[in-house]
């Protein structure tokens, strides 16, 4: 199923490829300077960009930062009779380096372009796995962890910055959203790794796996963007936080909801009589939702707009969270739901995408889509915390009910700055 998927996937990239006029210079700069043609040179460089490379590489990447690391460095502790404690702190360390590293990386995409970060992802990620082969001490587990998550952070807001970059108005949404889909479906795959290879083979393929990787980022020939515009300021990031509040709130709570779900709703569907190997399964329903969902998602956002397409995705969740308080026992309807609500709870974080790209010009594409990946992993460190508190003073739908809250108050902030937005064009 999974290679028929990515065969799909790659045929579907060459037709937005072939069809789509990929422009070096980002729509937005075009409707800011509308008599300013694009010159033969910038055209030939547009052309030149190979989108199947490049999302092939980023789903690469994927596998490899999130589908494979955090399993391989806490099978590495536990056969090192480190403590459950210092296991859980360890894998939090890479998600840290978001926060340490993130803040930076507009800076680094403006100084020296998009193939130099990328290539330095490329060498921080390599490193992290490099470690992991000569020593299992806890300071070289940790230097490992900093890394892989440096290298996370810093392909992330490259590849998104990029696809805004080269998109055009028409195929900003679709494109955005195929990405995310083959996101979902890295972190799917990247476990499978270890049915067929022990722990230190699992190492040296992932090695080879980051070579492969950065020759699809050398194969793209990536087009020069206007990054070197985007070095952020404290009033910068202020300024494009105001312009996309409600994108940074819709990825904290994409986040939060996504990484609540898969750590806690097997302990909530077993609490109703359902078994682990079926609650799982459940699981896997909900994760399949929001890889599947993603591109036509994207497509819609397009068509209608990623505002309404948002607020499709908060009744989503919703009305999906009150099917599964009503009706947990339904284990077909369910399956149905949990795709659902997993489909919009994932497309709440690429519709922040998508309103950033359709927002802001190419120069502070670098500094949103940092934001977004920030308040993305914040949303996703907080979520299993406070929703496992709320199942425990409430009851065993207090997780869900929290759902439901915290999508209603992002309808409201939706509405509000719809309305907003009304109120100063009829002006």
């Amino acid at each position: 199923m999974y290679s028929a998927y990515i065969y799909y996937a790659i045929v579907y990239a060459n037709d937005l490829h072939t069809n789509c006029d990929l422009p070096s210079h980002s729509r937005r700069h075009s409707i800011e300077l509308p008599n300013m043609p694009l010159n033969a040179g910038e055209n030939k460089k547009s052309s030149e960009f190979h989108l199947p490379a490049f999302l092939s590489a980023s789903l690469i990447f994927q596998i490899i930062q999130i589908g494979i690391y955090p399993i391989l460095l806490s099978q590495i502790m536990s056969k090192n009779a480190y403590e459950g404690f210092l296991i859980g702190a360890l894998l939090s360390v890479s998600w840290l380096s978001v926060f340490t590293v993130g803040p930076f990386v507009p800076r680094i995409i403006g100084h020296f372009g998009h193939p130099a970060v990328l290539l330095l992802s490329c060498a921080g990620t390599a490193a992290g796995f490099l470690i992991l082969l000569v020593s299992s001490h806890l300071a070289a587990l940790v230097v490992s962890a900093v890394l892989v998550g440096g290298g996370l952070i810093l392909r992330w807001v490259s590849c998104d910055t990029v696809l805004v970059g080269v998109s055009t108005p028409e195929t900003t949404g679709k494109l955005i959203g195929y990405h995310e889909a083959l996101m979902g479906l890295g972190i799917a795959l990247g476990p499978l790794l270890f049915i067929f290879l022990d722990l230190q083979n699992v190492i040296w393929a992932c090695l080879i796996l980051v070579v492969c990787g950065q020759l699809g980022f050398i194969v793209t020939s990536i087009p020069p963007l206007d990054d070197h515009q985007g070095t952020p300021t404290s009033g910068k990031m202020m300024t494009v936080g105001a312009l996309i509040l409600v994108a940074l709130a819709a990825a904290f709570v994409s986040g939060f909801i996504e990484s609540s779900s898969i750590a806690l709703f097997p302990l909530h569907f077993e609490n109703f009589g359902h078994p682990l190997a079926t609650s799982a399964v459940l699981v896997s329903s909900f994760g399949f939702g929001g890889t599947l969902l993603q591109p036509p998602l994207g497509t819609l956002a397009d068509r209608i707009g990623y505002s309404n397409s948002q607020l499709l995705c908060l009744i989503g969740v919703s009305v999906g969270c009150v099917v599964i308080v009503l009706f947990p026992e339904n284990y077909i309807l369910m399956l149905i739901i949990l795709f659902v609500v997993g489909g919009a709870a994932g497309g709440l974080n690429t519709l922040a995408v998508i309103e950033a790209g359709k927002t802001l010009n190419q120069s502070s594409m670098a500094t949103a889509m940092t934001a977004i990946a920030m308040l993305y992993t914040l949303g996703g460190v907080s979520g299993p915390v406070l929703t496992g508190s709320a199942m425990d003073l409430l009851n065993n739908s207090g997780m869900v009910w929290l759902f439901v809250m915290i999508s209603l108050l992002l309808a409201v902030l939706l509405v509000t700055g719809s309305l907003h937005r009304l109120g100063k064009r009829s002006r």
